[in-house]
């Protein structure tokens, strides 16, 4: 990165209001800055977003990040807390995976079998560059536009579905999936290694994964 590049990281969480649907919402930003920029951020550098919706029965997720020299790392995810998924609601997934994902983006590779727990079957989740891209779409552009149409159609499949899903609560793992992502957060080292241990435990069980807010 260039000399004097600054890590900066926001994050905020908000609460659902009685009646939503949603239990808990949050971000997590880190981005790095170059000083006298007319841009906030550069491509030699890192950005990292991460974004949770969180309700009784699934969690919706995001995660983007852009390394270094153009590569980049996406997941959008709906990730059941329930077993028992209607046929219906599959099948919606299905839709939006074909659509929207397959032939377009490819596999970011295998998941570790802990992991696959707490992920659908229909998880967009992929590894692009513009050295791997095939076509003459680079791979910001890819990113804004195809994978952003994806992004939003998720999105809204998502809301539309909450309510339906918060009713399905047999078998449900909420509890092990904030633990399991406490415990095993990608993100810790790194924060650790920015901002010290306490300062990154604190921020890992009070705003990114409280568990007395979400359960």
């Amino acid at each position: 990165m260039p000399n004097g590049t600054q890590v900066q990281i926001t994050i905020d969480a908000k609460m659902g209001t009685s009646n939503s649907p949603i239990t808990y919402a949050r971000y997590a930003l880190l981005e790095t800055i170059v000083p006298n920029s007319n841009t906030t951020t550069t491509t030699k550098g890192i950005q990292v977003l991460n974004l949770v919706l969180f309700a009784k029965s699934c969690v919706w997720g995001v995660d983007l990040v852009s390394l270094p020299n153009g590569k980049h790392l996406l997941a959008i995810d709906t990730q059941p807390m329930s077993l028992n998924r209607t046929s219906d609601m599959k099948e919606k997934y299905e839709e939006w995976y074909s659509t929207y994902v397959d032939g377009i983006f490819p596999c970011g590779g295998d998941l570790s079998e802990a992991t696959r727990n707490f992920f659908s079957s229909h998880v967009l989740w992929t590894r692009i560059s513009d050295s791997s891209n095939t076509t003459t779409t680079s791979s910001i552009e890819l990113i804004q536009t195809k994978l952003m149409v994806a992004f939003q159609t998720h999105l809204d499949l998502y809301l539309s579905d909450i309510q339906q899903l918060n009713n399905i609560v047999e078998n449900n793992h909420l509890e092990e999936y904030l633990e399991y992502r406490l415990q095993n957060d990608p993100a810790r080292p790194m924060l650790q290694s920015l901002y010290g241990k306490e300062w990154t435990e604190e921020v890992l069980e009070t705003i990114l994964f409280p568990k007395n807010k979400i359960l």
